[in-house]
């Protein structure tokens, strides 16, 4: 009878051992399960857009490449670049260097015009109550190198809506809204300047 309960109560023990090991195995198998599944999403991106609900309707690749066409048909547009991304139309149209401010401010509104009329600005640029829309950039420029056949030099002009805003915006972005102040300040950027020693000055502080 001794023999029987004492294999009884090694029974009893096995069970406890192998309920403590489960309970021990359990929570350690599960963080192993993360951290491989973790190691194995490790440079995959994630899906989603913070656009969800909006942007609609979107702009198609078959309205930029009319938008494009009509841009590129405007008088004096040498190049004309239209990048569409992360909710912004992105224009930028080189023009001839001899053009002037008011010849850069035509084709400005050319191509605001050339946009309005494949995606209406009302439409595609403009936010309402419950979705957000796409904010234009139009970039109309000369080279750097402009000639000076250009009445006022060098021109950029930017006109810019955001899809929250109204109405759009025109920044030029060749010449400073205040000459004066612009002036003074590079003044003060060359006046401060360090000076170049010469043989003459260091001469002069070794006396």
């Amino acid at each position: 009878m001794s023999e029987k309960r004492e294999k009884k109560r090694m029974s009893r023990s096995a069970i406890v051992l192998i309920v403590g090991l489960i309970i021990i195995a359990v929570p350690i198998l599960i963080f192993l399960g993360i951290l491989g599944i973790s190691a194995m999403q490790t440079g995959t991106p994630r899906e989603g857009s913070r656009f969800d609900g909006d942007l609609d309707p979107a702009i198609t690749s078959e309205n930029v490449d009319a938008i494009r066409t009509k841009l590129e048909a405007i008088s004096s547009v040498e190049e004309v670049e239209v990048v569409l991304a992360q909710g912004q139309m992105r224009i930028f149209i080189d023009t001839n260097d001899s053009l002037g401010s008011e010849q850069v401010d035509s084709i400005l509104t050319n191509a605001y015009n050339a946009v309005n009329s494949v995606t209406p600005i009302n439409t595609y640029f403009t936010a309402t109550d419950s979705k957000k829309m796409y904010d234009l950039q139009i970039n109309v420029y000369t080279s750097p190198e402009a000639s000076e056949a250009g009445t006022d030099g060098r021109q950029y002009k930017l006109l810019h809506k955001n899809s929250a805003e109204a109405t759009y915006g025109i920044d030029d972005l060749a010449h400073p809204k205040d000459p004066a102040l612009a002036a003074e300040l590079q003044g003060v950027t060359t006046n401060t300047s360090p000076e170049v020693p010469t043989e003459e000055t260091e001469g002069e502080g070794n006396e």
